[in-house]
């Protein structure tokens, strides 16, 4: 930034100086080409009695002497902050614009050299010898036509009288000027020393809500909760292309215990998007590098908290999104982005054109025994659990998504993932009832709480997704999916199925909200021949249950959001033997 003038700006010394470089670099006041009007009065004349009169003034308007001053040096030399000629300004705001004058024009003093004073000696005709005769030289060729070089504007002495005679009279605003951008440096040079590094950037967010459930069995829990998540993000880039980020979380939003008739197991159907609980411990929730190998290849490594839905597109824009998008955990995005479970992993997304791209990966999940606690430890650092971990002897999961854009408003997607289970856990990625996410395993329990069969499982997952802007504001997004689980220890086979239909209108009511809806079924147990202890396991879903919500994201500021939101939810457990359940929730989400 070009420092701004010294306390007593533009003092008659400093202007006298400038005055003396200006005469010794260009012609004198007299020989000087004529300015604008408004210029022409004799370089060293008093102020008129009008002149005084207009600098005194509060406010100069565009008929005053300062402002066509002002406004014609400012177009002669090209000053930024030039007066517009039709808007009456104060004497701070006619200072500001002078002072961005001043200092133009000192620019333009400094860079012109000054003529030299020594002249040159004339040669005698006596010593002149006389030119040899030569033939005439044979005619050149045209020269190409060279653009002449922009020529800066000389400043005159008249000028310079005339900024001085500003200066002087508006001396009091110019140093209020000067003091408010020494005080701005200041800041910077402040911020730039407390700064705690110069590649990593800080983003935050913080979830508080308040939620309540009502209906659903009478062993179901009714209370209302306050419920938190804080989640801070260091952004660090090396390259300046690359990426690596480290999250620290720290939340405390439990379950509600809906829709199951027994009090040793939750329901995954009533889950909030933000949900979990550490009991608000901060732990190292996410640590990824991102890594650009190609403009359209980029790659991905995970040691912890590896999730799809972060990485990939999940055709569902504007509910996915845990502080701004829908209050429920399926109506964020489909159940198969929730495989990795937070694990770690490894993947690539690359973009054969705008309008395809593919994306794979690989991870190794977070294994746990569903209603049992303390029991989901990280894998892939973990030389032995449950019959297998590490890498690759335990759980993991591939993922592959194909996108498709046939236009700027159409997305199309085909997933597909293959997963093992060791535990035979979390096969519907935590969300749906509980024969989907543990379609083999008894729900009876020993009395160390482990339940008595663990039955490690396979599924391949498909999957179908798309996503259509209707208008500017109107976007329609769907999936529907197929999980086909495979008992390994006994070969019986389940399917699993899930579907949705959302709607998002933006700017609803103001621009930056959001009204959303979700429609669809979790998923859902149809068939299963698995057997335990050989008799079949019975673990089918006979009825049907229907997940109805809605939300509105009402934007207080660009750093805060607040969210109302609602689930109705038909038959929980997918058993119409569960009364309805309603969970309502408000979500202030602040960005930071």
């Amino acid at each position: 930034m070009v420092k701004s003038l010294s306390k007593n700006l533009l003092s008659p010394i400093l202007i006298g100086i400038a005055v003396w470089i200006a005469g010794g670099s260009f012609a004198s006041a007299n020989e000087s080409t004529p300015v604008t009007n408004s210029l022409t009065t004799a370089a060293n004349s008093d102020l008129t009695t009008e002149e005084i009169e207009a600098t005194q003034a509060i406010e100069i308007k565009p008929g005053d002497w300062a402002y066509q001053t002002l406004q014609a040096l400012g177009t002669k030399y090209n000053c930024g902050n030039t007066p517009t000629g039709t808007q009456t300004l104060s004497r701070e705001q006619f200072a500001t614009s002078l002072n961005s004058c001043v200092q133009s024009i000192e620019q333009l003093v400094a860079r012109k050299p000054r003529k030299s004073i020594k002249k040159r000696r004339p040669t005698p005709p006596s010593m002149v010898a006389p030119a040899p005769e030569m033939a005439p030289p044979p005619p050149a060729a045209p020269l190409p036509v060279v653009p002449p070089a922009p020529v800066e504007p000389e400043v005159s002495q008249q000028d310079l009288d005339r900024l001085k005679q500003l200066v002087q009279s508006f001396s009091t605003e110019l140093q209020a000027v000067d003091g408010r951008i020494q005080a701005v440096d200041a800041k910077v040079a402040k911020l730039k020393d407390q700064s705690f590094s110069t590649t990593t950037k800080l983003v935050g967010e913080a979830i508080f809500a308040v939620s309540g459930l009502a209906g659903g069995p009478s062993t179901a829990t009714r209370n209302t909760i306050l419920s938190d998540r804080v989640r801070l993000n260091f952004r660090s880039s090396f390259t300046g292309k690359d990426l690596l980020l480290v999250r620290l979380q720290a939340r405390n939003s439990n379950s509600f215990a809906g829709g199951v008739t027994t009090s040793a197991a939750r329901t995954n159907m009533a889950r909030l998007g933000f949900e979990g609980s550490d009991d608000n411990t901060a732990t190292l929730h996410r640590l990824q590098y991102q890594l650009p190998v190609a403009s359209t290849t980029k790659v991905f490594v995970e040691a912890v908290g590896s999730e799809f839905n972060d990485n990939y597109y999940t055709f569902n824009p504007e509910h996915q999104a845990a502080g701004t998008g829908a209050v429920t955990r399926f109506g964020r995005f489909n159940p198969i982005y929730r495989l990795s479970n937070e694990g770690a992993g490894i993947g690539i997304d690359h973009k054969f054109s705008p309008g395809l791209g593919l994306a794979l990966s690989y991870a190794v999940p977070r294994v746990g025994i569903q209603g049992v606690p303390g029991t989901a430890p990280e894998t892939a650092n973990n030389p032995g659990l449950l019959g297998g971990s590490g890498l690759f002897s335990g759980s993991n999961v591939i993922f592959s998504q194909l996108t498709v854009k046939p236009s700027d408003d159409v997305s199309l997607g085909l997933i597909y993932a293959h997963s093992y289970h060791s535990a035979g856990t979390n096969v519907s990625g935590a969300n749906g009832s509980n024969f989907a996410n543990n379609p083999f395993n008894s729900t009876a329990a020993t009395a160390t709480g482990i339940p008595a069969v663990l039955v490690p499982t396979s599924a391949n997952h498909y999957s179908l997704a798309g996503s259509v802007n209707l208008s500017k504001e109107l976007v329609l997004s769907a999936w529907g999916g197929l999980t086909q689980a495979t008992q390994e220890t006994g070969g019986g086979k389940a399917d699993i199925w899930n579907y949705a239909l959302t709607l998002a209108a933006k700017d609803f009511g103001a621009k930056g909200n959001t009204l959303g809806f979700v429609f669809g079924m979790q998923p859902k147990v149809t068939s299963n021949t698995g057997l335990i202890g050989g008799a079949p396991t019975n673990r089918v879903d006979r009825d049907t249950s229907l997940h109805i919500e809605t939300f509105y994201k009402y934007k207080v500021s660009d750093n805060l959001y607040i969210t109302p939101g609602l689930l109705i939810l038909t038959n929980p457990e997918h058993n119409r033997a569960n009364p309805t359940e309603y969970l309502g929730t408000i979500r202030t989400t602040f960005v930071f």
